[in-house]
């Protein structure tokens, strides 16, 4: 058995390149463990950067910038009437709950609270809560997505829209200041 005090032998670049043009085949550098052996150098070389893995779905989630967000992943966006406002799941939701099976939706007529749940929607993966956005009455629902809930996977910011509110007017402009623009949705999913 070695000495313990003895350092480990080591073979220098130099000298495994000298063996080397001496038509000797060494490894150009190698250390010896007092309870393995030699141990080869281990090169590994450093990547530029690191990619993002792709999210759940596959792709990266789209996020237009016409459109508020709040922070359970719902969009609003104003209607055609003044203090209407539709509202909808986002693409990066819809990518994160898997393929959409069932919506149960609030009725017309009821009143929603911001942050507070209003409905649900239930995909192969789980059970969520629906919660509001923006503050009002439900004045409209997407009754095809009785028929079709996958709508909310194919087209979450178009045919898979979920419900209308109507807001007072005159909060209007506050609410949807609570809500996230594009840039800020961006950061908070990491998209």
């Amino acid at each position: 058995m070695p000495e313990l005090d003895e350092p480990p032998a080591t073979t220098s670049d130099d000298e495994a390149t000298a063996s080397a043009e001496g038509g000797e085949h060494q490894p150009e550098a190698f250390a010896i463990s007092l309870g393995v052996g030699p141990l080869p150098t281990i090169y590994v070389p450093q990547a530029a950067s690191v990619p993002k893995p792709n999210p759940p779905g596959g792709t990266m989630p789209e996020i237009p910038a016409d459109l508020r967000y709040s922070k359970d992943h719902l969009w609003a966006r104003p209607g055609s009437g003044a203090g209407l406002v539709r509202v909808g799941v986002t693409d990066f939701a819809q990518q994160s709950l898997g393929d959409v099976v069932d919506v149960s939706l609030p009725e017309p007529g009821a009143t929603v609270t911001a942050g507070e749940a209003c409905g649900d929607i239930e995909s192969v993966k789980s059970l969520s809560d629906l919660v509001a956005p923006v503050t009002g009455t439900v004045r409209a629902r997407n009754g095809d997505l009785a028929d079709a809930p996958e709508l909310v996977n194919t087209d979450p910011y178009g045919q898979g829209w979920m419900f209308e509110v109507e807001t007072d007017p005159a909060t209007l402009g506050q609410q949807f200041a609570a809500l996230m623009d594009g840039d800020a949705y961006r950061a908070l999913t990491g998209a």
